[in-house]
């Protein structure tokens, strides 16, 4: 590559990254990273660096690599990757794009067709193990684009699809896969070619909701694809089979035939045909259940069960919010640490003196580098350990973004990526006998979506809805907006959510006289506590972090008048002598000194609480 080429496509936004040589594989850069112990691990990666942020080569690194890809991820991009030789004729079905192809045995066919898009994506491969992969719908990974044998067949910027567009190309993707496997399979001239068009015909009309013009330009594509002179023979034959579909005596040929004439077993049949059916949407004439008012009101259902009275309780959906770098996952840890170990949590105590029944965790964590995640979770192992206590692994899940195939997750917006989560629940729960919390930190990594939009939130919340239903707690990450003072996206959310919990720095006269070197203050407020909003419970507060220990402690927010009469009536100073000392009113000390003792009263009282 040049460097004008490098500039151009740095110019159209592509996130350029240097393959090794002879294979597909991304280079890896290693970075240096302490472990719980306090040594330096080496560690290597090809999509992120030790923060967590899209891992950057530099232009001389990207000029002087044989081979380079895409990143996907990083810069919103989808890729279009036909695999055989017979589909490239049918990658004309896609809008125009940058266009990259590949020779094979002389000659030039189209490989790849690159477009942006910043909705929810799907990464689809469409093929068999016999086969191998005959096109895909690639997202979330990498593709390799540039040098060794790929050449640019249409140097242009990537189109931005709109999303009818996206979703019309993913269409037009299942389609190309069954024209290429057609396209194998359709007999050589001068053999049962008509028997197999008839088949064709029959399977198209019975098989999918296509009206006849589009089946006679699905046929005319392929009959042009595999020379088949005989279109307009094909092409009659359209009308007059839909007349005579439900006629038995015509007997209009299926997709039984065609399996037949395709030379395959009847158990495994067409999935090539499967891909270009419609979705079949389901019918029911079952009613929603009701009960009379009388039958409701006595029957037995189970009150909440708090773990840590009153923040964890099962069944309860949780938003945990704050911008980047406010200790979101540093507090989750902490959190999911305490409900593993059956320990209080902050000012939140458990039952019995501070212990209660464990449960387990799954900690879902999208985007934090591993090494780093594998760092805090060391530490507060260390910290348990310095204390005399253990700490449950058993019960503490976790599925980091490195250990899922490809490194990525289905979205939390797909089916499949809210199946994949919660049939994970389901089997800790038949390993454990209890069912686990669920942490998802966090909505933006693990999502892919318009925030803004409300449609875009309305299957994950109905999701969470499910699952709180099912007795599962729910805890989960997400950010705020630019301004900071709500979380970012639609307020869709905000309506099923029990608690919203905002991390925060503090104001400067809110600050604690701490050392800041080894303590992160954090304030805790909550806007939205469905059973607790306005009470004690939903007092804002400091909670510090000792990053060196991994201790955390904490006290009330109090103002800097606050702050003062408190520390001195600490050194044991008369609220007379606190008068004279500060010249604060005599009226506002005696009010400080009366809220600070309702604070500590209140405090004791949580203390003992029992439930």
């Amino acid at each position: 590559m040049t460097e004008q080429e490098l500039k151009i496509y740095k110019e159209w936004g592509l996130h350029l990254i240097p393959l090794k040589d002879d294979t597909k594989k991304p280079v890896s850069k290693p970075y240096w990273k302490k472990n719980g112990t306090g040594k330096f691990e080496r560690h290597d990666s090809w999509k992120w660096d030790e923060h967590g942020d899209f891992l950057k080569f530099s232009d001389e690194e990207l000029l002087k690599a044989e081979r380079l890809g895409i990143n996907h991820e990083a810069c919103s991009v989808i890729d279009v990757d036909c695999d055989a030789v017979e589909g490239s004729q049918f990658m004309s079905e896609f809008p125009d794009t940058l266009t990259i192809g590949k020779k094979v045995n002389g000659s030039t066919y189209i490989r790849k067709k690159i477009y942006k898009y910043d909705g929810l994506t799907e990464h689809k491969s469409f093929g068999s193990k016999e086969t191998g992969a005959v096109i895909e719908n690639l997202a979330h990974t990498q593709s390799w684009c540039f040098g060794g044998d790929r050449i640019t067949l249409n140097n242009v910027k990537p189109i931005t699809l709109s999303n009818d567009q996206y979703k019309s190309l993913k269409e037009s993707v299942r389609e190309v896969y069954a024209l290429t496997m057609l396209a194998r399979l359709y007999p050589k001239k001068d053999t049962n070619r008509d028997a197999f068009s008839m088949a064709l015909t029959g399977t198209l009309l019975r098989e999918t909701n296509w009206n006849n013009d589009k089946i006679k330009s699905f046929i005319e594509r392929l009959c042009n694809a595999v020379g088949d002179n005989a279109v307009n023979k094909r092409l009659e034959k359209v009308d007059r089979f839909r007349e005579n579909l439900d006629d038995p005596d015509k007997r209009v040929w299926g997709v039984k035939r065609l399996t037949e004439l395709c030379g395959v077993d009847k158990k495994i049949g067409l999935d090539f045909i499967d891909a270009i059916k419609p979705e079949k949407e389901k019918t029911t004439r079952k009613e929603i259940v009701t009960l009379k008012l009388g039958e409701f009101l006595t029957k037995d259902y189970p009150k909440t069960e708090y773990l840590q009275f009153p923040i964890t309780g099962k069944g309860k959906i949780v938003q945990v919010w704050a911008n980047a770098g406010h200790g979101k996952t540093w507090f989750c840890l902490e959190w999911g640490g305490t409900i593993v170990n059956g320990h209080n949590f902050l000012k939140w105590n458990c039952c019995d003196g501070g212990k209660v029944d464990p449960h387990p965790v799954l900690y879902v964590e999208g985007e934090m580098s591993v090494s780093e995640l594998q760092d805090r979770l060391l530490l507060i192992e260390k910290r348990y350990l310095a204390e005399g206590k253990t700490f449950n692994k058993d019960y503490f899940y976790i599925a980091p973004l490195r250990e899922q195939p490809e490194q990525t997750f289905e979205s939390l917006t797909s089916k499949a990526g809210r199946d994949n989560v919660e049939n994970t629940a389901k089997r800790i729960f038949k390993e454990t006998g209890k069912k686990p919390f669920i942490f998802l930190d966090n909505i933006t990594a693990l999502t892919v979506m318009q925030e803004k939009e409300g449609a875009d939130w309305v299957e994950l919340v109905q999701w969470l809805n499910r699952l709180r239903a099912q007795d599962y707690g729910v805890i989960f990450m997400h950010h705020g907006t630019k301004a900071g003072d709500t979380s970012s996206g639609s307020n869709l959310k905000e309506r099923s959510i029990d608690i919203s919990i905002h991390l925060s720095i503090p104001e400067d006269e809110e600050l604690l006289e701490i050392d800041e070197e080894k303590n992160t203050q954090i304030k805790i407020q909550f806007d939205k506590w469905r059973e607790f909003n306005f009470t004690k419970h939903s007092k804002p507060f400091i909670a510090v972090l000792n990053r060196d220990t991994t201790k955390w402690s904490h006290e009330p927010l109090l103002s800097k008048k606050q702050r003062e009469v408190k520390k001195l009536l600490d050194q044991g100073l008369s609220p007379q002598e606190i008068i004279k000392k500060t010249k604060i009113s005599q009226a506002t000390v005696y009010r400080i000194i009366k809220q600070l003792g309702q604070e500590i009263k209140e405090e004791k009282k949580d203390e003992k609480f029992s439930f």
